[in-house]
């Protein structure tokens, strides 16, 4: 019975190599052949001169579905790939990305103490994703994103703060890293780690000829104008049905999101286990801010954590559970044409989780203290 037991684990392990080697093939293809987020023609705007957020507002289209709503740092960090041409830098930009989908897997276990078995699966199941190979096919920046927003939790070091500050130029997620710094009084660290965002929106105002007040507010005008919200279920956009008319409601819905994202915050700081706060770090955010599928990536922490703690806790079972629907499941719903809103089911499963693992560390902190 050990002996067949054995082999099966030997022949699924083969199955998810196969699977994952697939998903990430199928994202390089898709990179190669569309990469349709990939922002290269924006930032050939950019030094060329142009302001890109007001030539876009001006109902200029930029090659496909470019949107182009960046903080203004990412089209200056781009320059060296626009030296090539589009075809080279997509190659350059997937492989960076491809690079990071093992990297992140492999450096959080060994951060956070996960076995080589259990890294094992938490690889194969990150790159074996949708999350990942959209991340990887559609040229998407996430990877990059959380590769700096981690920074913090394990380097205390001003260059790796100051390092940490790119997260902010995709600002529906770094925008937690901000709350975070303030959330501990670490005021040091918010003008480290805004020092990359500033000197970058000096730059691109200075390079375009652009208001420098203005064009600080341009990546979120942009974001606004292409209308990129509409129809993400997150946090307290729920009030859009209710309030349809209301002028300020995307201000509305933005304020509500920080105050409780920093209230959160405020609260997780003083649990003990790191992979919990980070867990917990990234929930608030997909739980907060507007986020596509392909953010979920966000998730990593989260499966790492369940799957070290697999056989002590039901609730990690669970966990895994919910993150294989949201990694594998929602496209399988979709390629079989099932009536689900995902976007609310992921929501909830969100929500659940941080909840069970919010209220159980802060009833064992309280005990403990």
């Amino acid at each position: 019975m050990k002996y067949m037991n054995k082999n099966f684990i030997l022949f699924f392990k083969f199955l998810l190599i196969i699977l994952a080697l697939s998903s990430i093939i199928k994202g390089i293809m898709n990179a190669v052949f569309i990469g349709h987020d990939f922002d290269y023609r924006g930032a050939v705007l950019m030094w060329e001169g142009i302001n890109h957020y007001q030539y876009m507002m001006k109902g200029n289209e930029i090659m496909e579905i470019q949107n182009g709503y960046y903080g203004q740092g990412f089209f200056v960090l781009l320059y060296p790939l626009t030296l090539i041409p589009l075809d080279y830098s997509k190659l350059v930009w997937t492989l960076i990305n491809v690079f990071l989908s093992f990297f992140l897997p492999i450096f959080l276990s060994k951060k956070l103490n996960l076995d080589h078995e259990k890294t094992f699966y938490l690889l194969v199941l990150f790159i074996a994703s949708t999350p990942c190979r959209v991340v990887i096919g559609n040229g998407q920046f996430s990877l990059i994103v959380m590769s700096f927003l981690f920074l913090p939790f394990f380097y205390k070091k001003s260059f790796y703060i100051i390092l940490s500050g790119i997260a902010y130029l995709k600002y529906n997620i770094g925008y937690l890293l901000l709350l975070y710094f303030l959330s501990n009084r670490q005021i040091k660290n918010v003008f480290f780690s805004l020092i990359i965002f500033t000197l970058s929106w000096f730059f691109y105002s200075f390079i375009t000829n652009s208001n420098l007040f203005i064009n600080l507010l341009e990546p979120l005008k942009l974001a606004l104008y292409i209308k990129t919200t509409d129809g993400l279920v997150y946090g307290f956009s729920f009030l859009k049905f209710i309030f349809k008319q209301y002028e300020y409601l995307n201000l509305l819905i933005l304020s509500l999101s920080i105050i409780f994202s920093f209230l959160l915050l405020s609260k997780i700081k003083k649990f003990k286990s790191e992979s919990i706060k980070l867990s917990l770090f990234c929930l608030i955010i997909l739980i907060f801010s507007p986020t596509r599928n392909y953010d979920h990536i966000l998730l990593l922490p989260l499966l790492l954590h369940s799957l070290k703690y697999y056989e002590n806790y039901l609730i990690s079972k669970i966990n895994i559970l919910l993150i294989l629907y949201i990694f594998f499941g929602l496209r399988a719903i979709k390629e079989l044409n099932i009536d689900v809103d995902a976007n609310i089911v992921v929501l909830l499963g969100n929500l659940f989780i941080f909840l069970f693992l919010f209220i159980t560390n802060y009833l064992s902190f309280s005990r403990n203290n």
